[in-house]
């Protein structure tokens, strides 16, 4: 995904993060199946590390460049900190190359999904 199609707070500068919750649009963020483009999420933007599992919002820091990499779900096993990379339980160690240049942006908190008379 271009960083030109994100909203600016999301364009992947040091200068626009954000702190605080805040409510987003998820089209930036889908991760089917538990996050569709129409969902509205609550985001902890002050939560920039994995305690618990959880879905956090994701970019990658590469060559002093940063790129936005959407929702994806972590959590902690015995053996480490394991992701979801595709939302369908495709668990993978957070090791090499993805753990080294990937950082949380944020933690969801909730997720709203719109009401059947929204979606017409």
């Amino acid at each position: 995904m271009e960083t030109k199609y994100l909203p600016e707070w999301l364009s992947g500068h040091e200068q626009c993060r954000v702190n605080g919750q805040r409510c987003i649009p998820a089209v930036a963020c889908m991760y089917p199946p538990a996050i569709d483009a129409d969902d509205i999420l609550l985001v902890d933007f002050d939560r920039r590390e994995i305690k618990y599992g959880a879905l956090y919002l994701v970019e990658e820091v590469k060559d002093g460049k940063v790129q936005w990499k959407g929702c994806r779900r972590f959590d902690l096993f015995p053996s480490g900190i394991q992701i979801d990379m595709t939302g369908e339980g495709d668990w993978q160690q957070f090791t090499g190359h993805v753990a080294a240049h990937w950082r949380i942006a944020g933690e969801v908190r909730e997720i709203f999904k719109p009401s059947l008379s929204a979606r017409g």
